[in-house]
């Protein structure tokens, strides 16, 4: 009996380990087909330039630049990062970087509800839900925080998993990109 309970636990081990086999997108790849639901608030609809309560893709934007961030509106490392990430978005609506950048974040697993007071306690930024994890799937399943860059056309030119630290290092990569 406890042969057949330990092979019946290392049976499940082995398929859960085989499920979380997913590679998160990655520089190279595309974000342009993959559709994102606008944000629950209507400020960060308008932010974005999209129509509440519709989709969107990159292309939609009309930036030059596009940084997503996929956050968990539980994960401890997000919230670490939010502050930098804040600083970012302040800087980007700035100068003549101002309009060419667009930043959102993705909330993996997150409610509207969930979106909402996030954005009212921590990010500064437009967030979008996804409560079901569709766009969190279409992008690989990544652990969070992780931030992609993009260009216009959806190509993806740079990503990084965990938290970024050197926020005027991302700052620079980023006006790199700009012509």
């Amino acid at each position: 009996m406890m042969r057949m309970l330990v092979g019946l636990v290392l049976g499940v081990l082995v398929v859960g380990a085989g499920g979380a086999s997913a590679e998160p997108i990655a520089a190279g790849k595309s974000l342009a087909s993959i559709r994102f639901t606008a944000p629950p608030l209507p400020e960060d609809a308008a932010a974005l330039g999209v129509k509440p309560r519709g989709t969107f893709t990159v292309k939609d934007l009309g930036a030059e630049v596009i940084l997503v961030e996929v956050i968990g509106i539980y994960c401890p490392q997000c919230h670490k990062q939010a502050p930098g990430y804040n600083s970012l978005y302040g800087r980007l609506g700035k100068g003549k970087i101002k309009g060419r950048v667009a930043m959102f974040a993705v909330a993996a697993g997150g409610s509207d509800a969930e979106v909402g007071q996030a954005r009212e306690t921590m990010y500064r930024f437009p967030v979008i839900s996804d409560p079901t994890y569709a766009v969190h799937k279409a992008l690989g399943e990544p652990l969070t925080p992780y931030t992609i860059l993009c260009r216009a056309d959806g190509t993806i030119v740079w990503t990084h998993l965990g938290v970024i630290e050197d926020i005027d290092g991302l700052f620079a990569r980023i006006r790199s990109l700009l012509p």
